[in-house]
């Protein structure tokens, strides 16, 4: 198991948890009303569990890092309906500059690295994802549909978009994509 799967394992874990974000549906209650147990409540839904550090890393390893890498392109944009050509020429650099510079510096390390990918750009970008499939080392993870906010969406819409986001990029990858990060690092309750 790479490195980068173990950490995806682990985000794909984590992913799975309830998280603390106020229910929508509620009376909205201010923060210093709360009660001392409903705030526990909500915070030990994101404890972290045991230490996963193994007592010894393989081969007498001091260190083990991870690398990953977001790869939004025009998503944050698209997400919050701005049409700015400047902000998806900052997209478009990503695609055509950083990413190749990106796999260019990995190769030459050899180092395999996990990338988070949104579906919309896996759509617009597919000869960047098929770059990073052909290196055979690297794994592509989820990253939602167009890096929407889950906290924002009802749970139907969240499951709806990440089905969505699944199925594109196991078709424009030819394989099922590994684990999850969630769109701009949001969780809902229900992710």
């Amino acid at each position: 198991m790479t490195t980068g799967r173990i950490v995806t394992s682990v985000l794909l874990s984590l992913a799975l948890l309830p998280t603390a974000c106020t229910d929508q549906k509620g009376p909205a209650i201010q923060p210093w009303d709360r009660t001392v147990e409903d705030i526990r409540g909500e915070i030990d839904l994101v404890r972290a569990g045991r230490d996963l550090t193994p007592d010894a890393w393989p081969g007498g390893t001091r260190v083990a890092v991870a690398l990953s890498f977001d790869f939004d392109s025009e998503t944050n944009a698209l997400r919050d309906g701005e049409d700015s050509p400047g902000g998806h020429s900052q997209g478009e650099y990503a695609a055509r500059v950083s990413m190749p510079r990106i796999l260019d510096l990995l190769d030459e390390h050899g180092v395999p690295a996990s990338f988070f990918i949104p579906a919309v750009t896996a759509i617009l970008h597919p000869a960047e994802v098929e770059a990073v499939v052909a290196k055979g080392v690297h794994e592509i993870g989820l990253h939602g549909w167009i890096h929407e906010r889950n906290s924002l969406l009802s749970e139907n819409t969240e499951r709806e978009l990440m089905r969505r986001a699944y199925d594109t990029l196991t078709e424009l990858m030819g394989e099922a994509p590994v684990g999850i990060r969630t769109p701009s690092w949001d969780f809902s309750r229900s992710t």
